[in-house]
């Protein structure tokens, strides 16, 4: 059905010249249509009126298009074809229903498609899926513009279910190999394609109607798709391949033209595929011609070989590596240039280096090792670039000079997920880093098991003396949130290890992250004091004593028992991987109570509190700061008065937890604050 008000606008203007025999659908004889067979209708609608054609108040007849009739019969399920092939000139306008009553009621089965395709002469073929055995009613839609005069109407059955397309699963298509310098041809015909079982839900293409090849590839190739020969060109296909089946490991074409072919159908280039077998979608689509019968080429080519170096990173030519797999580069940095290769700001901004390029389609635990140097190198750099000129920086997760048995270095990147990479190789002459070099670079799958302390009842508490320090170590890069927190706790999703210690007297505790590098800029200040974390205990104060950018934590007054340590995986800000973590000791007496009469009834109240807190017996001159869970000075005022001393919090402090600090000549107190509403 189309253009209803454009032609029922026509009509009222030109109204009818006279009427035909089939004018009224009670006027036509039900034609017996068997499974395999066809009946033709021919006829002339030029006198077609609206009259007894449509039921009162039916959707058909609302639309007001006059109408000729025709009508067969199938006495078993049937896959019903309607065409107009042959009518000279093509009807552009056709009802696309079949009526199951006379008057036509609201009792009709739409058309599953329609398109303009296979009669190749302009008419337009319908197609009516799994119709139920009954005596069936087709309307001949009359417009003067283009729906107008003698007519030939073609009906075909064919069994329910045989209308299916070949390799419709991508479970039914068989690689064939493909080799570079080879062509594949593939042909078939996407008319009755469906979309059931060709991607996996919430892939873009999910609900998209398409059939099925499939190629194999033994080596790096360089794969074109090509349409060519569809006549009229294809207006919508799909430029992707998938690497399983129903398809989700997606790989999209590289470059595409509609210039190769010469005719205007489409040619898609995938650029270095990697080894493997590689599905590819022919998609249906009946309203831009992308319909019936049709040829694919498919050609390959070598991948080019790679250049060994590049000095500007947007001249490399990125490698694909697959787990289990490694690649030898090679390459000599003595003509190293740092123009182009990091923006400006960035650390790195001006040192030379040369590049390399890696693809990875899985998450990989990447190693990449500088054996054979000689003199060892004394200087290289432990990341990779995800972007050009490199700002989105990878750094190791860790590193040593022992696999390689003369010293090299080598870095390791632990889940690393799929991507391209840029590998830096930097020239320093005073460190024996130029000339020429070979590097290793393997890929191994993603540890998947958690380590032993990823939940805290395997954290075996430790004795902690006064004025003793324990080192926890530990590697949290596979670390889960699962059991880690009690319900409802703000860290409940957070991904820790854990480590536990026991104080038998009251200490005051400093944690300390140094040495860690690069530093890790997001750790968490907090204790627990049960097992799954809960009864949580925030720190005093965050200082900066580390001086490589670490985080250190103090906890004044921990009475004795038993803590908590939950080591936070957070891989955006370099927070995961190897680690070592200093716990200090030292007796309440000795830091909290250095100068006990300067703040000798020394009072905070209200605590909790809403819009307001109290000091009482605060030293004139001290300074009052308030810290956030993060250590950060968010409030402050100085105590000019003795007395009482108010400290508004209303539309200034958030809810939550808090330091207040007293910091005065003779010393300093902390307490914690919470504020709720």
């Amino acid at each position: 059905m189309t253009r209803p008000g454009y032609l029922a606008l026509l009509l009222a203007l030109a109204g009818p010249l006279h009427a035909q025999v089939n004018d009224f659908c009670g006027d036509v004889t039900p034609v017996p249509l068997a499974v395999g067979g066809s009946v033709q209708f021919t006829g002339d609608n030029t006198g077609a009126t609206v009259d007894g054609d449509f039921a009162p108040g039916s959707t058909l007849g609302g639309l007001g298009i006059p109408s000729t009739w025709h009508a067969f019969t199938v006495t078993t399920c049937a896959d019903i074809t309607v065409d107009y092939c042959g009518t000279a000139p093509a009807f552009t306008e056709f009802w696309n229903v079949l009526a199951t009553t006379c008057p036509a009621s609201n009792a009709y089965i739409a058309t599953q498609q329609y398109e303009y395709v296979t009669c190749g002469d302009g008419n337009p073929t319908m197609r009516f899926l799994n119709v139920p055995p009954a005596t069936y009613y087709f309307p001949v839609w009359y417009d003067a513009a283009g729906a107008s005069g003698p007519y030939t109407i073609n009906v075909s059955a064919a069994a329910c279910g045989s209308s299916v397309a070949p390799n419709d699963n991508c479970a039914d298509a068989l690689p064939e190999v493909l080799s570079p310098g080879a062509q594949l041809s593939f042909t078939g015909d996407n008319t009755f394609a469906t979309s059931t079982g060709d991607f996996a839900a919430g892939t873009p293409f999910a609900a998209a109607p398409v059939v099925w090849h499939a190629f194999t590839l033994t080596e790096c190739t360089r794969v074109t798709v090509a349409y060519c020969g569809q006549s009229p060109a294809w207006g919508n296909t799909l430029g992707v391949l998938t690497r399983d089946c129903p398809g989700s490991d997606l790989v999209y074409f590289s470059t595409v033209n509609t210039s190769a072919c010469g005719d205007g159908n489409s040619s898609y280039t995938f650029n270095s595929l990697a080894a493997g077998t590689y599905y590819i979608p022919v998609l249906l689509s009946p309203g831009t011609n992308a319909i019936g019968a049709y040829e694919l080429t498919v050609s390959g080519e070598a991948c080019p070989p790679p250049t060994s170096f590049q000095d500007n990173c947007a001249s490399v030519q990125y490698q694909p590596l697959a787990v289990g797999g490694s690649i030898t580069f090679e390459g000599d940095n003595s003509s190293a240039t740092g123009a182009g290769d990091f923006p400006e700001g960035s650390p790195f901004n001006g040192a030379p280096v040369v590049w390399h390029g890696i693809s990875t389609a899985t998450c990989t635990r990447l190693t990449i090792a500088y054996c054979g140097q000689d003199p060892v190198w004394g200087n290289t750099f432990g990341f990779l670039a995800r972007d050009c000129p490199a700002s989105d920086l990878v750094f190791f997760t860790n590193t040593n000079s022992t696999d390689c048995v003369e010293g090299n270095v080598t870095y390791i990147y632990a889940n690393l997920p799929a991507g391209d990479y840029l590998i830096p190789v930097v020239r320093d002459p005073g460190n024996n880093a130029i000339g020429p070099y070979t590097i290793q670079v393997s890929a191994a799958s993603c540890p998947a098991v958690p380590p032993a302390n990823d939940a805290c009842t395997n954290a075996t508490p430790v004795v902690l003396d006064a004025l003793a320090t324990l080192t926890f170590t530990g590697d949290n890069t596979n670390a889960t949130s699962g059991g880690d927190f009690v319900p409802g706790s703000p860290f409940a999703a957070a991904p820790v290890t854990w480590h536990a210690f026991t104080t038998e007297q009251c200490a005051d505790l400093l944690v300390d992250y140094c040495g860690l590098a690069p530093a890790w800029t997001n750790t968490l200040g907090i204790l627990a004091t049960a097992c799954p974390g809960d009864g949580l205990v925030y720190f005093t104060t965050t200082t900066s004593t580390c001086t490589d950018g670490n985080s250190t934590y103090l906890f004044n007054d921990l009475q004795p028992g038993t803590y908590y340590l939950p080591v936070l995986r957070d891989a955006l800000n370099g927070s995961f991987g190897p680690y070592s973590i200093a716990v200090t000791a030292e007796d309440c007496l000795f830091l909290g109570d250095a100068e006990p009469a300067a703040f000798e009834g020394l009072v905070l109240w209200p605590n909790p509190a809403a819009d307001e807190v109290n000091l009482t017996g605060v030293p004139v001159g001290a300074q009052l700061r308030i810290l956030d869970a993060a250590g950060r000075i968010v409030l402050e005022q100085r105590v000019i008065q003795s007395g009482k001393q108010r400290i508004s919090t209303a539309g200034r402090l958030a809810p939550g937890s808090y330091t207040l600090l007293v910091q005065a000549a003779a010393g300093q107190r902390a307490f914690r604050l919470v504020l709720n509403r």
